[in-house]
């Protein structure tokens, strides 16, 4: 348990929050949510001790363990990828170091030596806490959890300098997620994560036995791992027992609430005013009116106070000119850069008033389909066939680029909306990040996540009939996700769009493109009824024993969407190919166990094993016993959990 109480914080004359309790237990999922600038970053750094409040105390349990994932980069240096991961084992390293030279001491040592009792007893001991701690598994552990956050075998042996700052974080994440501390901070965790790596952050989280505490602006990420929220805001903390979506349900509820509420006591002080009006100068009625007086105070001391909310704010973008109902049109389109393809025989129709989102792994096109889309590349092969009245706006991370640094943020935006009133601008620009006086910022001065904000903001604003954008949210805080997210669902044009947020993809867009293997698949619906989808589909193929072919089917007998059904149909075969596999893998594994475990039961056996007295008498024979039994049990153990991992995957 980690509890705050009464915690304040004050620079100068600024107040951060006040008096605020926060109380964290065992095994909890909670999402610290709030504006930028509440002090979420800093009630995190107070929890884990790493800042001291104004006033007030923090008190935790003894030997507690915590993690910590902070949102600035951290750089590591001087080790391989796998290293600097196994580096968190470090305490389970130097007893199997330990263990090494122990053997190598024993190997050495004379049967007659009066050390080597005590020596083959730390031996023993070592032996026994490091199989209890799972020391034979942290290889194959950090692998795995490697290769969860998209780490590739070959990343594995690279230095970790040649990693981007990007890359580093998601290794930083590694290495907390190995370590499995009681208390996981986790501030922005997903800001460096592809869609599988999200997954897979998720999956570890649902099985984790500690508690996790998260700073997050991924609305998709929350609703699926958290059970409670906790919002900063106006230096208030209030607490929901819901996932995100339950949040934004229940603080409307409580709003409307409290305004009912204050409506009501506005009514009751009116009515009692109206009376003390009435009454104050009759003598009769003095003592009345001096108790009404009263209840006019005290209802006042206890007047329900609405927290103040940001100024609701619509970012309405321009109607978009006419345009006909087929926009772009990609008819057999390939693409290839030398001899690595990227695009193979790709069909695609955008339609007027659609909202496509492209899916797939890093690396499967998405971004290179969007490319040509927005006439940036060309297509190798194939033809794209546009509409005469289509006009379109591109935003990408280099359309920074392409900003005025001489300019002020303001001039920027004035230049794309020279007729829109200046309080207006502001606004638009407020709903951006860009409050107050930042908007006379010149552009030069702006960081990259600023000059990426600048360049949504005024591509959103360009008069088109089809946006293409890509990851259009990485730098957005959760209301300008939210803005972000009503106008695009207002906009009447065509919408085409790679991005990580799930949430985006879920409110906004109508046909999931997905992109594999150079192909692409259409699954009208938004992101999860594409999971839902793809879910369906690999459980019919998983039933659906290999189907010997009979005859060729004719074009009219192949679904609409004819590659998802060849993904299909491809996938069906190699399941096949798998499960053959499969079992002639577990038969091998079986029959080596069996001799295996024959050999454990020689080498315990009291006829020349461990169990008889006589093979203590020989110190090279026994030291000979011991490091075989213990390589054949790490053996046993290794191929133990194989099997069970084969076994579990076919039931």
């Amino acid at each position: 348990m980690i509890q705050l109480s009464n915690i304040s914080v004050s620079f100068g004359e600024k107040v951060l929050f006040k008096d605020i309790t926060w109380n964290i237990g065992l095994s909890e999922r909670i999402a610290l949510v709030g504006p930028n600038g509440a002090g979420k970053t800093t009630l995190f750094k107070i929890a884990l001790g790493l800042q001291s409040p104004t006033t007030g105390g923090v008190a935790s349990a003894k030997k507690m363990r915590t993690g910590y994932l902070p949102q600035q980069e951290v750089v590591f240096k001087g080790r391989t990828v796998l290293e600097e991961a196994s580096s968190v084992f470090a305490d389970r390293h130097a007893m199997r170091d330990e263990a090494e030279e122990l053997s190598h001491l024993m190997a050495a040592m004379s049967q007659h030596d009066p050390e080597l009792p005590a020596v083959i007893e730390r031996y023993g001991e070592l032996h026994h806490l490091f199989e209890g701690q799972d020391g034979y598994q942290l290889e194959s552990r950090t692998k795995s959890v490697l290769q969860g956050l998209g780490f590739s075998e070959d990343d594995f042996s690279r230095p970790v300098e040649t990693f981007s700052g990007g890359w580093q974080m998601r290794l930083a994440l590694v290495k907390l997620l190995l370590q499995e501390p009681s208390y996981l901070f986790l501030d922005e965790p997903t800001n460096h994560l592809d869609i599988e790596s999200m997954e897979y952050l998720e999956g570890f989280l649902k099985s984790f036995k500690g508690t996790a505490v998260m700073i997050s602006h991924d609305r998709y990420f929350i609703d699926r791992t958290v059970r409670k929220i906790f919002e900063l805001e106006h230096g208030r903390l209030d607490i929901y027992h819901a996932n995100y979506s339950g949040y934004l349900t229940e603080k409307e509820k409580r709003r409307e609430l409290l305004i009912k509420q204050q409506v009501e006591q506005d009514k009751e002080i009116e009515h009692l005013k109206e009376f003390v009006c009435r009454w104050k100068g009759n003598y009769i009625k003095r003592a009345m009116v001096t108790s009404r007086e009263k209840m006019i105070e005290k209802l006042q001391q206890q007047r329900v106070d609405l927290p103040s909310t940001v100024k609701s704010f619509r970012l309405n973008l321009p109607q978009p000119p006419y345009c006909g109902r087929n926009m772009v049109t990609l008819k057999d389109v390939s693409k290839h850069y030398g001899d690595k393809r990227v695009l193979s025989h790709v069909d695609l129709l955008v339609e007027n008033g659609r909202k496509l989102g492209l899916v797939g792994l890093n690396g499967a096109g998405k971004s290179t389909l969007l490319k040509m889309l927005a006439r940036v590349e060309p297509p190798t092969s194939g033809e794209m066939v546009e509409s005469p009245q289509l006009h379109l706006a591109y935003f990408a991370q280099h359309t920074a680029e392409m900003l005025d640094d001489k300019k002020t943020v303001y001039q920027q935006v004035e230049d794309v909306i020279p007729l829109e009133t200046p309080g207006r601008i502001r606004t638009i620009l407020g709903s951006f990040l860009f409050p107050g006086d930042d908007v006379y910022k010149k552009v030069s001065v702006l960081s990259g996540g600023e000059k990426s904000r600048l360049a949504l903001c005024c591509t959103l604003l360009l008069p088109a009939n089809l946006l293409i954008m890509d990851e259009p949210t990485n730098h957005l805080d959760l209301k300008g996700k939210e803005i972000l997210e009503q106008a695009l669902k207002e906009y009447r044009g065509a919408v085409v769009l790679v991005t990580h947020d799930r949430y985006l993809l879920d409110q906004v867009v109508d046909t999931v493109v997905e992109v594999a293997g150079g192909r692409i698949g259409i699954f009208p619906g938004n992101y999860t009824e594409y999971l839902e989808k793809k879910e369906s589909l690999l459980a019919q193929d998983a039933a659906t024993a290999p189907q010997p072919v009979k005859e060729k089917a004719s074009a009219a007998k192949l679904p609409p969407d004819r590659p998802l059904w060849e993904e299909s149909k491809k996938l069906r075969s190699q399941q096949a190919a798998e499960q053959r596999k499969h079992k002639k893998t577990v038969a091998e594994l079986e029959e080596r166990i069996h001799l295996l475990e024959k050999k454990q039961k020689s080498l315990e056996s009291d006829q020349g094993g461990l169990a008889d007295p006589a093979i203590y008498k020989d110190g090279a024979k026994m030291k000979e016993l011991m490091n075989d039994f213990d390589k054949n049990r790490k053996e046993l153990k290794y191929l133990y959990d194989r099997w069970e991992h084969y076994n579990e995957e076919n039931t």
